[in-house]
């Protein structure tokens, strides 16, 4: 009895916590009667037996109420507010809980005048362990006081190494504080990126990083709510909204709820381009024509409209070569063409401050702005090298100490500050002709610039990695501003030359930068390579209507 009075007391704690005092003690001045609840809770393990983390217990009360649940697994209690809404039905989400568990369940409705009942009987939901093919996970470092709070989502990515490549997969992960599993989704298809919508849907890159791929939205639960495929270049298939643009790739992100598209992503085009270079050293060789594929940046809304196009090859300069921009990654998606990969775009956000788009360009070793609505180039962000009139205009000068460039950068994100940080992966680090040196000596950081587009400066302002440390991801990889610690979260995403691996740190923005979180996924007997392309933190492993904080 003890026991359950504990739980009881947490609950009504937790109910107090969720509204404001005074509303709740001119209402209970009133009204003093718990209430009932009508139908017996009834707890349902998710049906979709690739998110098996998950259950819903439905129950019904006799007068509008919020549900809270007190979950024991053992080894923690924990209580959580789990239906906000004030409802006479409902269907609560059981989430948060652990792999491999016995978890018991009790339930409490509270009123709107704060009287709380909790139904006597405790519920039992067993949860499975984790499929022999999950992403080996382990967690090094952890100090939740000193981190953002909430929980970690990522997509791990395994491939069988192999001529061919063997098996892949997928799995889509949240992770505790503790590093430890609270939710995912074993996928039946290829994602290269997922990121949480404002409604609480999961929004994934389907495909992998294969051009062309599917845009899909999903709820908690692992069900579709809808896709959308790019018809460009096919048909959509029944049951899908089709886009008229050639690819989605890389990125797509919600756009904020006042703007008329809905969201904004990476597409593609092609043109065949005269005496364009045929060495990256030496672009003196060149070829008659060459069939050079450039990034388009694509609004669009939910029914498939698009908004907005802008093309990047009438932006910068289409003959401007770096290591890497003569990449045949796109020949998939182009039959018969020996494509370019010219500008490889990797990422696209919306700077609301002043309607401009920051994209990040890896083959060109660039972050540039661009003021949407008219397309016209604000700065560029990336070594001076190759660059001829009049882009040199648009090049931003480094001011202050300690200063490199960024190579094949991913993912620039706006801090709360206003500055700029971005996962420099560090290829090369030099740019054509001058020879880089073994890639032993590349190394990967996350870094962050604050840029003044006035006087055409920047400057380094923190760093993370650096020369001489064992940190390189040639591909893949995010750095992800915290809102509340100011910290980064880290995706070292693709330590495939390496060791097969991939990490996800959070550091402080200190100097030096300390690491206060870092979970690696290795496969301890190297059958196969892991990658992770982003993470991020999300409030809550609960997909309550979130929308995420401005940067201005």
């Amino acid at each position: 009895m003890r026991h359950v009075s504990h739980l009881v007391l947490v609950a009504a704690a937790l109910f107090v916590a969720s509204a404001p005092a005074s509303f709740a003690d001119t209402l209970s001045q009133v009204d003093t009667t718990p209430p009932a609840i009508t139908t017996a809770p009834s707890l349902i393990p998710n049906p979709n037996t690739a998110v098996p983390l998950v259950a819903t217990i439905t129950l019904t009360t006799n007068e509008p109420t919020q549900i809270a649940l007190t979950i024991a697994d053992g080894t923690r209690l924990w209580t959580v507010l789990a239906e906000p809404v004030f409802k006479t039905v409902h269907r609560v989400l059981v989430l948060g809980v652990r792999p491999n568990l016995v978890h018991t369940i009790r339930v409490t409705a509270r009123d709107q005048a704060g009287n709380i009942t909790t139904w006597p009987a405790v519920l039992t939901f067993v949860t499975p362990p984790l499929p022999a093919n999950f992403p080996p996970v382990t967690t090094s470092v952890s100090f939740p006081t000193r981190m953002e709070p909430g929980v970690t989502l990522f997509q791990a990515r395994f491939v069988t190494p192999g001529v061919p490549p063997g098996p892949t997969g997928t799995y889509v992960v949240m992770l505790d504080s503790a590093g430890e599993v609270v939710w995912y989704l074993e996928a039946n298809y290829d994602i290269g990126l997922v990121t949480r919508m404002r409604n609480g849907h999961l929004l994934a890159l389907a495909g992998g990083f294969v051009p062309g791929s599917a845009a899909v939205e999903m709820d908690i639960l692992g069900n579709t709510v809808k896709t959308w495929v790019a018809t460009g270049l096919a048909s959509a298939p029944p049951g899908t909204t089709g886009v008229a643009t050639h690819s989605f790739h890389h990125e797509i992100r919600e756009l904020p709820a006042a703007e008329v598209a809905d969201f904004v992503t990476l597409s593609t085009e092609r043109r065949d381009l005269p005496n364009y270079p045929a060495d990256e050293v030496n672009t003196a060789i060149t070829n008659p024509v060459s069939t050079v594929v450039g990034d388009v940046i694509v609004e669009f809304k939910r029914d498939g409209t698009i908004v907005r196009e802008t093309k990047l090859l009438d932006i910068l300069d289409p003959y401007r070569i770096v290591y890497g921009s003569l990449a045949t990654f796109y020949n998939t998606l182009y039959p018969g063409s020996q494509t370019k990969d010219w500008s490889h775009g990797n990422a696209v956000l919306l700077d609301t401050s002043d309607n401009s788009y920051i994209v990040s360009l890896r083959h060109q070793d660039a972050v540039v702005k661009i003021k949407r609505d008219t397309g016209q180039l604000v700065w560029i962000c990336g070594p001076h090298e190759r660059w001829v009139a009049p882009w040199t205009n648009y090049l931003l000068t480094p001011i202050g100490p300690n200063f490199e460039w960024n190579f094949h950068q991913h993912d620039p994100e706006i801090t709360r500050r206003g500055t700029l940080v971005m996962f420099d992966n560090g290829n090369y680090r030099v740019v054509p002709p001058t020879a880089p040196g073994p890639t032993s000596s590349f190394y990967s950081r996350a870094v962050e610039f604050d840029i003044d587009p006035v006087a055409m400066t920047i400057e380094q302002t923190w760093v993370y990695g650096g020369p001489g440390q064992l940190f390189y991801s040639g591909f893949l990889g995010g750095a992800k501003p915290q809102w509340r610690t100011l910290n980064t979260l880290v995706t070292d995403g693709a330590k495939v030359l390496q060791s097969g691996a991939a990490r996800i740190v959070e550091t402080t923005p200190t100097a030096p930068a300390m690491v206060v979180f870092e979970a690696t996924i290795q496969d301890p007997a190297f059958l196969k390579n892991w990658t992770v392309y982003r993470s991020e933190r999300l409030p809550s492993v609960y997909p309550q209507t979130w929308i995420p904080p401005q940067p201005h």
